[in-house]
């Protein structure tokens, strides 16, 4: 009864000494392991990973767990926290596939250009195709992908609706990326600059706001201030 009642007062002031202590106790060994966040990642592999022993107790120091849960490929972060008094949650943050590229075959890419262990069939990503400026220099997608692709991550972020209707994107050199839409009704291509694309892409929405030609099917927005709209050929 006096253990118990120390535990349930630990987290409201306990001693600096008490953790260590109770982490001997055998009411506190680890006896369920949780883990949430997890899309992509299985269950089965955040916990061969962790590889919580069965002396463990919901005490320890869990940084090494959240260190080995992070090696994996889709892991961006993990970090575990303690669930009654024998539970351990290890909730993960996973990356996230941003876009396609043509390899053999099509792949998924994070937001550097890193391919993912993903089967798009499988797990049925519908992203972007990113068409050119695919290559690989030293391990590493080329400098005008990753320039496309964090455009594209920052997009994403601003308006994911707008994300939703992007089909193919590459980039134009090393400072511009176009971006062609689906289903849009206004406008079929986007040009913006890569390191301001979501300015530019608020820049254009304001210009189709105020356009009184509806049939406009290129927004080029890289120009400082200003934003240039073409049409489509008639007859």
């Amino acid at each position: 009864m006096i253990v118990v009642g120390t535990a349930g007062a630990l987290g409201l002031g306990a001693p600096f000494w008490a953790p260590p202590v109770l982490g001997t106790l055998p009411v506190f060994r680890v006896e369920r392991v949780e883990v949430a966040g997890n899309v992509f990642v299985q269950r089965d592999d955040v916990l061969q990973l962790a590889a919580i022993g069965p002396e463990a107790s919901v005490w320890d120091d869990g940084s090494a767990w959240e260190a080995r849960v992070r090696s994996h490929a889709l892991v961006r972060d993990a970090r575990v926290r303690r669930v009654g008094m024998r539970g351990i949650e290890i909730r993960v943050t996973e990356v996230q596939p941003l876009a396609l590229v043509m390899e053999e075959t099509l792949v998924p890419v994070d937001e550097e250009g890193r391919v993912l262990p993903l089967d798009p069939s499988v797990w049925g990503l519908n992203l972007p195709v990113l068409t050119r400026g695919v290559g690989v220099e030293d391990g590493q997608r080329d400098a005008r992908a990753r320039g496309a692709l964090r455009a594209l991550a920052a997009l994403k972020e601003y308006d994911d609706a707008f994300f939703g209707q992007i089909s193919e994107l590459w980039p134009l050199g090393a400072e511009s990326v176009e971006i062609e839409l689906i289903e849009s009704g206004r406008t079929g291509r986007v040009l913006l600059l890569a390191a301001d694309a979501v300015r530019g892409l608020r820049r254009v929405e304001l210009a189709l706001g105020h356009a009184s030609d509806s049939a406009a099917s290129v927004a080029d927005a890289r120009f400082d201030g200003l934003v240039v709209l073409r049409t489509r050929k008639r007859g």
